[in-house]
């Protein structure tokens, strides 16, 4: 998942074919009081509001990457990807995430510059994704400004009382933890933006009292991607950037009900840290919050058979539903996530092989997501290969598919798995071992996440 130069970007004035400019600057500044009021935080500055060309945005989010993302990053989340076989060997992950975004962006604030950006083709945008009867009916234009401005302006407001930058950027090497932060930031923003383009007066009334989950589930099978760009897409990466806006909406219009945007506030100063809290929210909700397992990796060294580390993530429940094909089976195994880690090593001619621990809820739930991880493993491979060979003693299942210079195989040990994917098969047995009896777990929280975080900017700092 890329970070926040996924939404966020910095960009300069453009012309826009919108509208008329005093028309643009009226909808800006109702949409600004609109949501003051509806979030109930003040502005403690101005927002201007500007236009740019897609092609623009897309050749400034580039740029941005380039200049804050860390090579070592950008790394580790294209090899990451592709030693699950999430994407295509030779894709461009980072250059696709960039893409879909700035395809399907209806609007963006950024943090860095403090302003809110438009695509100028919005009109034609809406058209695609409305149909061109909805986007001419009178009216359909205002309304659709008041639900991107409100959006966008609340976003703001989030960003100048509860520094959005400084809780996404201590979250760099973990995608779940990211992922919820990001779907508590949307589902917020989201929530307003829905609520004016439902009502001009920014009334709330009528939405909450409808079931978020089944609100959430209509926006998902309503939020289909349009163009070429999606289409084209691997399905993680449109997955991935669908979920914080559904989840998110389901998490914080049940905290708005429960206990007004006050328990929104509240949230952002201790936050959902994985998908886990959002596909099951009574786990961040509930009055004992389940929080996720930490999982600290040993140092495998592979130098000498020409394998060199090059990522470390957590997938999470809701990736690895993803990983798994999202069936209904898929979707069963991931639920009894607890924690999970993985690091990936490359060899010299780009072969990726990946190492991969996971903590379960219970010994059963670790066994059904064990054999649904080689039933989709044995997929990468056909013939005598796909055929699991399976051994179970001594209270230890062990499950291969693959040939001797290329296997999958999982081991599981009461409520542990260990994945090893990608090795010759006479190179598992020490990675498999040395996961398991050297990665040390801990209860993962929002406090430790950002003291590792400035410990380890101390560290950097010369």
């Amino acid at each position: 998942m890329l970070a926040r130069s996924m939404t966020l970007c910095t960009l300069a004035l453009a012309g826009t074919a919108l509208a008329d400019p005093e028309q643009v600057s009226r909808w800006a500044e109702e949409g600004k009081v609109r949501a003051e009021a509806m979030r109930g935080l003040p502005f403690l500055q101005d927002v201007p509001v500007e236009f740019m060309t897609r092609s623009e945005i897309e050749d400034a989010i580039l740029d941005m990457v380039e200049e804050q993302m860390p090579p070592e990053w950008q790394l580790r989340v294209d090899r990451g990807y592709k030693a699950f076989g999430l994407v295509p060997m030779d894709s461009d992950v980072i250059g696709d995430m960039i893409r879909l975004v700035v395809s399907q962006a209806g609007g963006f604030y950024d943090p860095d510059a403090e302003h809110v950006i438009l695509p100028d083709d919005l009109e034609e945008f809406m058209g695609q994704m409305a149909g061109e009867m909805a986007a001419q009916a009178p009216g359909f234009m205002e309304q659709l400004m008041r639900n991107i401005l409100t959006h966008e302006f609340t976003h703001a407001l989030q960003d100048q009382h509860h520094d959005l930058n400084g809780m996404l950027d201590v979250t760099l090497d973990d995608d779940d933890v990211r992922m919820a932060i990001t779907a508590l930031v949307e589902g917020d923003a989201t929530l307003i933006g829905t609520g004016a383009m439902m009502s001009p007066e920014g009334d709330l009334t009528g939405l909450l009292q409808q079931d978020p989950a089944a609100m959430g589930a209509m926006m998902g099978a309503g939020g289909g991607m349009v163009g070429p760009e999606a289409a084209a897409m691997p399905q993680i990466l449109k997955e991935t950037l669908i979920f914080p806006y559904v989840h998110g909406y389901i998490l914080v219009t049940t905290m708005v009900r429960d206990g007004g945007f006050e328990r929104v506030d509240a949230a952002f100063a201790d936050p959902p840290i994985s998908t886990e809290q959002l596909l099951h929210i009574d786990k961040y909700l509930g009055t004992e919050r389940d929080e996720p397992t930490a999982i600290t990796l040993p140092d495998i060294d592979l130098e000498a058979l020409g394998w060199e580390p090059v990522s470390e993530n957590t997938l999470g429940e809701f990736q690895i539903r993803v990983l798994l094909g999202n069936s209904p089976d898929a979707i069963m195994a991931a639920e009894g996530w607890d924690g999970d880690r993985f690091r990936v090593w490359e060899q010299d001619d780009g072969r990726l092989g990946v190492a991969w621990i996971s903590v379960w809820d219970s010994d059963a739930d670790a066994r059904q997501f064990a054999e649904e991880c080689i039933y989709h493993e044995a997929r990468r491979f056909e013939g005598d290969a796909a055929r699991p060979t399976r051994t179970n003693a001594d209270g230890r299942l062990e499950i291969a598919v693959g040939n001797p210079q290329d296997q999958s195989w999982v081991t599981v040990e009461g409520d542990t798995v260990v994945l090893t994917r990608g090795f010759p098969a006479d190179t598992i047995g020490v990675i498999e071992d040395s996961m398991r009896r050297f990665s040390q777990m801990s209860i993962k929280t929002w406090a430790d996440i950002r003291a590792n975080a400035e410990s380890q900017a101390e560290v950097s700092t010369p």
